[in-house]
């Protein structure tokens, strides 16, 4: 028998080695095959590695992350989970990404594809990129919704009583919900970065307006026992604010203003040095005749009557019913005309016991000093309009200038810091006492007409420190941001 011819132990070995790697290779092709039904190696939908996932599991693994998994959206430190299908709308496309990513499938060699599952080598497939959508107007409804809890509106100022002056107003925050969309929809469209922030902006609080001024002064004023009239402009925007403004007033010495503004009306020619003289007498209040020898430079003769008469037609002509003159000071009136009925005096609401040759309101002085700031600033306003040609520009300011001059240290000046310019004409009888005057403050200018009456008598030392009050209540108001508290 020949040895040679029967198989040798190599032989056999190299053979277990083939049949083996064969059953191997067989076992992975049905392997190959059945994984074939699943996704692929290396197979991404929309950011996420659905490898070896059925087409269910691919499903889930999706709603997982976009439907089922909220979006925190942060409204400054708060935390608030919204629902994507509930809150958005948000629906993905399922149908899509299937398709998209079967059709890759197909696409493989199927040799190719086998050597790479063998080797542990993913095949070279695209991304299958997102595909949903989202209801904006839903989203946008539900962002407002949440602003509407956390929003803060701010909180106005509020006065202090005992300082005169008032208190910043809290800031609040208001959400812009459309510059927020864009961050809340782009976390909706990520399956990691689930997170957004709300942009918030601060509210700036409102300054104070005009009626918190008002209140401040009413409430200050409760326990004065007369009657406190009160007229403030703001230069600036025209708002106002009446207390008994139109209540019927003594004019006192006050009404030499209106007698100074109708000599210059009256003289074409510029003032002589004695008119000057008698001009700056009347508005500094150094005596009663000089304010009478101009009613008589007015009347263009020696009659004080007819000057009276015509700064009445004046102020009637600019729009001032409640202010009159009938005799000059310390004189008698003339027996057919003792006093003037006037809107203000013939029902009124309040008793301020008027006097009867001379008469005016917080409101028409106040409207007076706003003519006269307006010739003087721009060379323009009622004053101007009424008598065109008449009064210029210089001689408001020189009038202004003058009034400016009248330092006493008490009423509306005590009000204000030392050396704002104050331009102002006081007055006080027995029973009532008065200030008006221009501010130039230093956050804007400002008219400020006050007057006080007790009945009988009214104590200077109840009068001034409360003009001064109102003074400078008035003055924190327009500078608010650098108040006057001393």
């Amino acid at each position: 028998m020949n040895r040679r011819n029967q198989p040798g132990l190599f032989q056999w070995l190299i053979t277990t080695v083939i049949i083996a790697i064969a059953a191997l290779i067989l076992y992975k092709l049905i392997e190959y095959s059945n994984v074939r039904a699943y996704m692929p190696t290396g197979m991404t939908i929309a950011n996420i590695n659905v490898s070896g996932y059925s087409e269910e599991q691919v499903r889930a693994a999706l709603a997982n992350r976009y439907l089922d998994a909220p979006v925190v959206v942060f409204h400054g430190n708060m935390r608030q989970e919204i629902n994507p299908r509930q809150d958005a709308g948000f629906e993905l496309d399922f149908e899509t990404m299937l398709s998209q990513a079967s059709f890759q499938r197909q696409q493989q060699d199927y040799w190719q594809g086998f050597m790479g599952y063998i080797l542990g080598l993913p095949l070279e497939l695209e991304m299958v990129e997102l595909r949903a959508t989202h209801n904006r107007a839903t989203l946008q409804a539900t962002l407002e919704t949440i602003a509407s809890t956390q929003d803060k509106s701010p909180q106005p100022p509020q006065p202090v009583p005992t300082t005169l002056s008032f208190l910043y107003g809290e800031q609040g925050v208001r959400t812009n919900v459309l510059a927020s969309l864009n961050d809340v929809e782009a976390a909706l469209y990520s399956p990691t970065s689930r997170e957004a922030r709300l942009i918030v902006e601060p509210v700036v609080p409102p300054r104070p307006n005009m009626n918190l001024l008002a209140n401040l002064i009413v409430n200050h004023l409760d326990n004065f026992g007369g009657v406190a009239s009160i007229f403030i402009l703001d230069l600036q925007t025209g708002d106002e604010i009446n207390i008994n403004a139109d209540a019927p007033l003594s004019g006192m010495t006050i009404l030499k203003l209106p007698i100074v503004i109708e000599t210059m009306r009256v003289l074409d020619r510029p003032l002589s040095d004695t008119q000057i003289e008698l001009v700056t007498n009347s508005l500094l209040d150094v005596d009663n005749e000089s304010a009478n020898q101009l009613l008589n430079l007015i009347a263009g003769q020696e009659n004080p009557f007819i000057g009276a008469d015509m700064v009445t037609e004046t102020m009637l002509r600019l729009g001032l019913a409640n202010t009159y003159l009938v005799a000059p000071y310390d004189g008698q009136p003339r027996p057919n005309k003792t006093s003037l009925e006037t809107p203000a005096n013939s029902q009124p609401a309040i008793t301020t016991s008027p006097t009867p040759t001379m008469q005016t309101t917080a409101e028409d002085m106040g409207s007076l000093l706003a003519m006269l700031y307006d010739c003087a600033q721009w060379g323009g306003g009622g004053l101007t309009a009424a008598f065109e040609g008449q009064i210029t520009q210089e001689e408001c300011q020189q009038i202004l200038q003058i009034m400016a001059q009248n330092v006493i240290g008490s009423l509306t000046e005590e009000g204000v810091p030392p050396g704002t310019p104050v331009a102002h004409k006081h007055g006080w009888g027995s029973d009532t006492h008065g200030d008006v005057g221009i501010i130039f403050s230093p956050n804007g200018d400002y008219v400020l007409v006050q007057y006080l009456h007790q009945n009988s008598w009214l104590e200077w030392a109840t009068s001034s420190p409360l003009m001064a009050d109102v003074s400078r209540a008035t003055y924190n108001y327009f500078n608010f941001d650098a108040p006057y508290t001393q």
